[in-house]
């Protein structure tokens, strides 16, 4: 028979043993199944949903020679911004982290998107995640330096909107009004600049025509080819 006093001991065992586990769980980002990848946040459905983006698209980030041989986290923000402004999503090669606006932030974003609104608010959040997650790969694959962003951009679209369904996909191709075939020139950093969207789709279109495909992808990150203006 247990004594009041150790009672009394057990329980505040089983407490302080709880206490530590919570703190564990909030005070670093979690793991998801996929091995070398976290998502920090507290928020137990979006961190499910991250991690299960990332694993139902790494055989094709694999068949397309995009490998996760590094440790990458995502985290989340209210507002982000790059050089030329707003964005859904960013990648920091300094700290190898994806950070990702927070879902009521990227809603907010995604109504006010003339093209992006096109499509559905969900699939538009996982696609940005898988752009921004392609992009940590790219970093870790790439065999050269990147000083072309377009090069990259280009293998982070088509892999975003290859992810998306059909019918999705048909809808933004209609909203930004592009269709094949598509020249290599005409996929350049000036039309990333000024016109994203229809530089994600056109990369799309033409990562998608005979010959091109992953192929192309891994001619990008050796260095065969660029989409620079004015290759040396």
């Amino acid at each position: 028979m247990t004594s009041g006093m150790g009672k009394f001991l057990l329980v505040a065992l089983v407490a302080m043993s709880c206490a530590f586990t919570f703190l564990a769980a909030n005070g670093a980002p979690l793991a998801c199944g996929t091995p070398l990848v976290r998502v920090d946040t507290e928020d137990r459905t979006l961190h499910a949903r991250i991690c299960e983006i990332v694993a139902s698209a790494l055989p094709m980030l694999d068949g397309c020679h995009l490998k996760l041989t590094k440790p990458v986290t995502i985290t989340f923000s209210d507002n982000l911004e790059n050089a030329h402004g707003s964005c859904f999503g960013l990648f920091h090669p300094d700290r190898k982290q994806v950070e990702l606006l927070t879902p009521r932030a990227f809603a907010q974003a995604h109504d006010k998107s003339e093209s992006w609104h096109a499509i559905p608010l969900a699939e538009h959040f996982d696609a940005i995640a898988l752009h921004e997650f392609v992009h940590a790969l790219v970093d870790q694959t790439a065999v050269v330096e990147r000083s072309c962003t377009a090069d990259e951009e280009y293998i982070a679209y088509a892999m975003q909107i290859e992810s998306l369904s059909d019918a999705t996909r048909s809808r933004l191709l209609k909203a930004v009004d592009a269709s094949p075939p598509i020249a290599m020139e005409e996929i350049n950093p000036l039309l990333l600049g000024f016109a994203p969207p229809s530089f994600a789709v056109k990369s799309w279109l033409h990562f998608s025509e005979p010959g091109n495909g992953c192929d192309f992808v891994q001619k990008l990150m050796r260095g065969d080819v660029t989409l620079w203006l004015y290759p040396e």
